[in-house]
């Protein structure tokens, strides 16, 4: 399955944090890969920008990471998982591939 998880952004919606500096506020994850993530915030993000999310993305899965800004267009960015531990990255590894598997479970 690790092909799909590299080709297809995984719809996810759910809501989390983004820290910019000493800023935190709301924003919400639209989707997802392995590698990166689309997600809304009301902080005024530029491209090439380093933020912190933090989001629960199920019970078993804390999104903790770095991203690097690689779309901007306010509200919707795309980022690049920059910096993940290595737990996080197998937790969000893991929620991938069961959201792949409920996907085919469910056609």
């Amino acid at each position: 399955m690790k092909n799909q998880r590299q080709q297809f952004r995984l719809p996810i919606d759910r809501r989390g944090f983004v820290t910019q500096g000493e800023k935190t506020t709301l924003c919400e994850v639209l989707d997802l890969t392995e590698q990166g993530l689309l997600f809304t915030t009301d902080l005024p993000l530029t491209l090439n920008e380093t933020v912190r999310i933090e989001c629960q993305l199920d019970d078993h899965c804390l999104l903790q990471c770095e991203v690097l800004v690689t779309h901007a267009i306010q509200p919707r960015f795309c980022a690049r998982i920059t910096s993940i531990s290595p737990d996080g990255q197998q937790q969000l590894m893991q929620l991938i591939d069961r959201l792949i598997r409920a996907s085919i479970e469910g056609l």
